[in-house]
């Protein structure tokens, strides 16, 4: 599903600023995670391993693909819930889960046709942990080596 430049990825991503992602390499197949440090007009800014390195992406031409490693809304624990009722303001509550990595309903701009979509709804996030991300595809490639 590619309903969504560039642009519009950038302003999704832009939220979830300190958020492990997982970086898919269409040329080699091999998957990188690391987290989500910085934003800029074409490229994020992705530390893996303890080295900073921007992603350039393009609506023409997609060298790899990136995913938000989310948590689904249905993980939210009452502490949790209970913090985001005692914010000063109700706004600040879905912020709060983001910051906590949780996927959250989009808006993009007015009228676009993604507003109200969750992020992995859009192909820009996976429930997944790196663990479970690392041990899939291991199990992948053994699958098609054999």
């Amino acid at each position: 599903m590619d309903l969504l430049c560039v642009t519009d990825q950038l302003i999704i991503l832009s939220r979830y600023i300190g958020q492990q992602v997982m970086i898919n390499s269409l040329l080699n197949n091999e998957i990188t995670i690391g987290t989500l440090t910085g934003i800029k007009q074409n490229a994020i800014m992705v530390i893996v391993d303890n080295v900073s390195r921007w992603i350039p992406l393009y609506d023409d031409f997609k060298v790899c693909e990136v995913k938000l490693l989310l948590k689904p809304l249905k993980k939210l624990t009452p502490v949790i819930i209970a913090t985001a009722n005692n914010l000063p303001v109700q706004a600040f509550i879905p912020r709060y889960y983001q910051q906590l990595g949780f996927d959250m309903p989009v808006f993009i701009a007015p009228g676009h046709t993604c507003n109200c979509r969750y992020v992995q709804e859009l192909n820009l996030a996976d429930y997944r942990s790196p663990g479970e991300v690392f041990q899939q595809n291991t199990l992948l490639l053994a699958f098609e080596s054999a």
